[in-house]
């Protein structure tokens, strides 16, 4: 069995079955994860922390409602980490983490459901 790094539990919950409802949930978190990967990519050269534990923030409910427990334990550490203005010399490499492994989920999400990237 392949993992996958999603967990569709809770929309299906919320669904209570409608297919197209997923497809929409699906097809929006691809859409808003990826506006908001561009945007912390976009902060990261001023080191804009703030904004990036912002985005963090509005990422990790994203997260949840995935099922993708990894990245949003990620999303949240970056955004306390931000918060608490501790640990900001690792916070890059969180931040890498959290882009790269986002990009491989929306990634997976596209091909597993047929999704195209709206231009």
């Amino acid at each position: 069995m392949v993992h996958k790094h999603y967990n569709l539990k809770k929309i299906n919950e919320i669904a209570q079955g409608d297919h197209e409802f997923i497809r929409e949930m699906l097809e929006t978190f691809v859409e808003n994860v990826t506006t908001e990967i561009a945007r912390i990519q976009s902060f990261r050269p001023a080191k804009n922390w703030t904004a990036i534990g912002e985005t963090a923030h509005k990422l990790a409910s994203n997260f949840a409602y995935l099922g993708a427990q990894n990245l949003q334990t990620l999303a949240l550490d970056i955004e306390k980490s931000v918060l608490t203005n501790n640990n900001l010399t690792g916070i890059s490499g969180k931040v890498d983490q959290m882009c790269s492994d986002s990009i491989a989920l929306v990634s997976e999400l596209k091909k597993d459901f047929c999704i195209s990237s709206k231009s």
